[in-house]
C-alpha cells in the first residue's frame, strides 16, 4: 500500500465529447463544489473516440481530446483525467471504476448528469453513483438534463444540426461557437491573386462535418479578434473535391503558414458555388465580404 498522500478533488464525470451547454453545468456545478471544499476539479473523460471503439462504425467526435481539453480547462478545470478507450479499461465493472478514482485522488464529490453511465456496458448509473457516495461519505451532485425547445441537448443533435449547416443553433446547444483548430498549410495562393488572401486548415478527418458551405466566423491572432469568411468543404470552380477550410480573415495581412489556428464558425452564408470565371468568383467574395463585415453574424 503506498503511503503517497493523495490530492483532494470533486471529479466531474461524463465524456463531454462536445462540451456542450448540459456538460458545461455539469463542469460549473463541479467547479463551484470544489471551491467550496477548498479541493482541485478534476474532469474525467475519454482521450480517444469512445463512440467509434464501442460501435465499431465511424462515429466521429464533435471535439478532438486536445480541443475538448481547451475548452475544459477554460471552464475551470485543474485537471483532466484521459481515460484510454481500449477493451481492457471497457471492461472495468462499474464499482472498480469507481474504486480506481479513489485510488488516485481524495475523492470529495462526484458531479454528472442525470443519464450518466459508467463501468461495463454501461452499467453503473446514478442510483448506484449514489449509493456508492453515501457509503464512502462522499458528495454527489446531479444535474438535470438541459432541453432546448422541448429536446434534449445532445452530441447526437449537435452533429446533426452541424450536418444540416445550422451552424447558429449548434451553437446555442454547445455554448460557444463550434470551431476547428489546425496548422495552416500553404496552399495555391489562388485567393491572393484574387484580392482575398486566405489561409487553409486541414480537416481532421476525425471530426464531425459541417455542411459544405460558405460560413461566416472569426478568428483571434495575436489577442486580435478578426471577422473571417471561411469556405468549408471542396472548391469546385478549380475542379478540387477534397475538403479543407479555407478562411478569408477581414483586416488581417500576415504570413501564418506553420501556426496553429483555430477557425470559429458563427453563420452559414450560402452554398458552395461553382463560378465559370474567376472574376464571377472575386465578385462573389466581395459580396460575402460585405455581408460578413456587416457584423449580422457577430
Amino acid at each position: 500500500m503506498s503511503d503517497k498522500k493523495l490530492q483532494p478533488a470533486v471529479i466531474a464525470l461524463g465524456y463531454f465529447d462536445s462540451v456542450h451547454r448540459g456538460h458545461r453545468e455539469v463542469i460549473s456545478r463541479a467547479r463551484a463544489l470544489a471551491d467550496l471544499l477548498k479541493v482541485r476539479l478534476a474532469v474525467f473523460t475519454f482521450g480517444g473516440n469512445l463512440k467509434a471503439s464501442l460501435c465499431g462504425g465511424e462515429e466521429k467526435y464533435v471535439y478532438s481530446p486536445k480541443e475538448r481539453a481547451g475548452i475544459l480547462y477554460s471552464l475551470g478545470a485543474d485537471e483532466i483525467i484521459f481515460a484510454p478507450v481500449d477493451e481492457e479499461f471497457l471492461s472495468t465493472d462499474r464499482r472498480e471504476f469507481l474504486e480506481n478514482l479513489d485510488v488516485k485522488y481524495d475523492v470529495k464529490g462526484y458531479v454528472c448528469g442525470d443519464d450518466y453511465r459508467f463501468g461495463r456496458a454501461g452499467e453503473g448509473d446514478v442510483a448506484y453513483l449514489s449509493d456508492y457516495a453515501l457509503e464512502k461519505g462522499k458528495k454527489l451532485i446531479v444535474c438535470e438534463t438541459v432541453m432546448t425547445g422541448g429536446e434534449k441537448i445532445s452530441t447526437t443533435m449537435i452533429k446533426k444540426l452541424l450536418a444540416e449547416g445550422d451552424i447558429r443553433r449548434a451553437n446555442d446547444c454547445l455554448g460557444s461557437p463550434f470551431f476547428i483548430t489546425g496548422e495552416v498549410a500553404e496552399g495555391r495562393k489562388v485567393g491572393r491573386k484574387l484580392g482575398f488572401p486566405t489561409v487553409n486548415l486541414a480537416i481532421d478527418k476525425d471530426k464531425q462535418a459541417l455542411k459544405d458551405g460558405v460560413y461566416a466566423g472569426h478568428v483571434n491572432i495575436g489577442g486580435i479578434k478578426y471577422r473571417a469568411i471561411i469556405n468549408y468543404g471542396t472548391r469546385p470552380t478549380f475542379g478540387l473535391s477534397d475538403k479543407t477550410a479555407e478562411a478569408h480573415i477581414l483586416g488581417f495581412e500576415g504570413d501564418l503558414y506553420g501556426q496553429e489556428l483555430t477557425l470559429y464558425f458563427q453563420g452559414y452564408m450560402r452554398e458552395v458555388k461553382r463560378f465559370a470565371k474567376e472574376e464571377d468568383l472575386a465578385a462573389q467574395l466581395s459580396a460575402d465580404r460585405a455581408e460578413a463585415a456587416s457584423g449580422k453574424y457577430d
